[in-house]
């Protein structure tokens, strides 16, 4: 079996799950998607999702594996504190796959592990299940990177933070937070030979954005939460979250085989 495990947080994601479903169609058996209603900063959230992927085409609604999950259980108010953010209720949230009795795991399945931005080409699924059988070990994907829009491609940034691994990997360094099974895997010293996808980070509506700068983990981003400040970022292509980080921002063709084909075809924001 091959899996894509994920989980969301907002509905302006669901251009990215469609895409997911639309480029590995044809390679993975299920796209697991899990939803939460609590933010990584601890603070209680409604779900989303559970209307708007009634709005994805039938076809792919075979491979999708969506489920809501109530966290109250394991929350930790960590608002002021992203320590805790890190250490707690992020790594919580991305592991409800391995926590899940309706997954029954096999040694050889393979898993890849993704942020909901975090798309797989479907050109580089041969070659990237391919690259896995040969090393035997887990690996990080690169992915070429976009920023605040999916046809602005940031060229001077190496990004590699999603993995590929088979199940009998995980469970050698499992570990507990309260009673959860966490396997986490993320940011990898080995990576993949070739870029395999595409991140579109903080691609999303203005009001998202904002939203985002007080619900992520990282708590240093809460003074960018104005739509004019980051209206202007987006304009002059400037990377405000850390003014001395090299940002070249190519505005490529809608068009370019880089920009998975759902978000071509289709104005998303």
């Amino acid at each position: 079996m091959l899996y894509i495990k994920t989980y969301c947080y907002s509905k302006h994601e669901l251009p990215f799950i469609i895409a997911q479903l639309e480029e590995g169609y044809n390679f993975i058996d299920k796209l697991c998607v899990y939803e939460y209603n609590y933010t990584h900063t601890g603070k209680e959230k409604n779900y989303e999702m559970e209307n708007e992927i009634k709005k994805i085409p039938e076809k792919y609604m075979t491979k999708l594996y969506y489920k809501k999950v109530d966290l109250s259980k394991y929350n930790i108010d960590s608002y002021n504190n992203e320590n805790l953010c890190h250490k707690i209720n992020e790594p919580i949230q991305r592991n409800m796959f391995f926590n899940d009795d309706e997954i029954i795991l096999q040694n050889d399945d393979i898993i890849i592990d993704v942020d909901c931005d975090e798309i797989i080409y479907e050109k580089s699924y041969p070659k990237l299940i391919d690259e896995l059988k040969k090393k035997q070990i887990p690996l990080s994907i690169k992915l070429n990177q976009f920023f605040f829009k999916h046809n602005y491609l940031w060229t001077d940034c190496n990004f590699s933070s999603p993995t590929i691994y088979f199940y009998k990997h995980v469970k050698r360094i499992q570990k507990y937070i309260f009673d959860l099974k966490i396997n986490n895997l993320r940011d990898l010293n080995n990576k993949t030979d070739n870029i395999y996808g595409c991140h579109m980070s903080w691609v999303m509506p203005i009001e998202e954005m904002v939203q985002k700068c007080y619900k992520t983990a990282h708590t240093k981003y809460r003074h960018l939460a104005n739509k004019y400040i980051l209206q202007k970022a987006i304009k002059e292509k400037k990377y405000i979250f850390d003014l001395n980080r090299p940002f070249k921002i190519a505005e490529i063709a809608l068009n370019d085989n880089r920009i998975p084909r759902f978000l071509q075809k289709n104005n998303i924001f």
